[in-house]
């Protein structure tokens, strides 16, 4: 999308008020050629015709000069696809280049400014060697975006802006603001989609059915992992390992059975094991973690309970992600103690001949 100009503003507002060339022309006094040269960025209006084009026009001066419409749903998806492609394909700094100047030309648009602070925080995975202080930067400003987000008061977005602030808050370590955060979400005891699959269904509308049953199942059932996850680290900070591995058997089975999860369940087996110095047992768990890992499909459309859910990043896109997450289990210091051990070097032989295969 190009960057809007006055002649455009001038023909999207005459259009809005259902009135010619001709009938601007007269209204202003010029010619309906000047008119027509305004529209198409041959030349532009006299500083003195502004206010008389505003009061034709309904609008104010400010606004026709700076004139932006609304993005529709649509259109912020359309802008959405086409970032995370640049990310992805082009590098980090390409993206940001881009959201800034989508956030430039559409600044009223809140949808927006929550969809590009969203994608700056989450593909900081594709910026090239990053430092901390450019990382903390880049966290700090999608923040900003955020906290602009919420002072809109829009109430379809400020509870998602809240939630996705209080994460980026945890992860950089601000316990107290993240926890102040959570604590302006409202609390919504009701969950409308029991209500809206009956609806749906009621209506015969068999598809939207599916889509919404599929996407509350796959939400629920990775909260439910991760409140596992989280029960079995506070066991092992207590250093009760029987009950932290209670709580890992239910993640790893619940991912096995609905297919989902990228191994993660497997992947703290291992650390587990590693802490309590059973290291045959943690490699042993490190392979089945990459076997599960490297087993996943790009999307959804084998999996017979979410075949119905498209994911925001086509197959190709989660490729480049993919090697960036196996190119960082490589990396990752935790495995590394279980080198030499045979199931974690053939583990590692098989990412890397992962990688160089995607």
């Amino acid at each position: 999308m190009d960057r809007l100009k006055i002649g455009e503003t001038i023909f999207q507002l005459r259009k809005a008020r259902n009135i010619t060339q001709e009938q601007l022309a007269a209204i202003v006094g010029v010619s309906a050629g000047a008119v027509s040269k305004w529209e198409n960025g041959n030349s532009t209006p006299d500083i003195s015709l502004l206010a008389p084009l505003a009061r034709a026009l309904n609008t104010s001066i400010d606004e026709l000069l700076s004139f932006q419409c609304q993005l529709s749903e649509t259109e912020v998806s359309n802008i959405k696809q086409e970032l995370i492609t640049l990310f992805l394909h082009e590098g980090y700094a390409v993206g940001e280049e881009k959201c800034v100047i989508y956030l430039n030309e559409y600044s009223n648009s809140i949808h927006l400014k929550f969809e590009v602070a969203t994608l700056l925080y989450m593909y900081l995975v594709t910026a090239e060697h990053p430092t901390e202080e450019f990382i903390k930067s880049k966290k700090k400003y999608s923040l900003s975006l955020l906290q602009q987000v919420v002072e809109s008061r829009e109430s379809k977005y400020t509870p998602i802006a809240l939630f996705s602030i209080a994460q980026i808050q945890m992860d950089m370590g601000d316990y107290e603001e993240s926890e102040k955060s959570l604590n302006e979400l409202p609390l919504y005891p009701i969950d409308p989609a029991v209500l809206y699959t009956e609806l749906y269904l009621k209506q015969g509308k068999n598809d939207e059915t599916v889509k919404c049953c599929s996407n509350k199942l796959l939400n629920y059932i990775i909260h439910s992992c991760t409140m596992l996850s989280v029960l079995a680290k506070v066991s092992r900070k207590e250093k009760d390992y029987e009950k932290a591995i209670f709580y890992l058997d239910t993640w790893y089975n619940l991912q096995k059975m609905f297919q989902i999860g990228l191994g993660s369940a497997a992947a703290n087996y291992s650390k587990l094991y590693m802490e309590i110095n059973q290291m045959e047992t943690a490699a042993r768990w490190f392979k089945i973690y990459v076997k599960e890992f490297l087993s996943a499909k790009y999307d959804h459309s084998f999996n017979p309970y979410f075949e119905k859910i498209k994911l925001q990043v086509n197959p190709e896109g989660q490729k480049i992600i993919r090697k960036k997450v196996l190119q960082s289990i490589i990396d990752e210091e935790d495995f590394k103690v279980l080198s030499g051990i045979s199931d974690y070097e053939e583990s590692i032989r098989e990412l890397k001949a992962a990688m160089a295969n995607i």
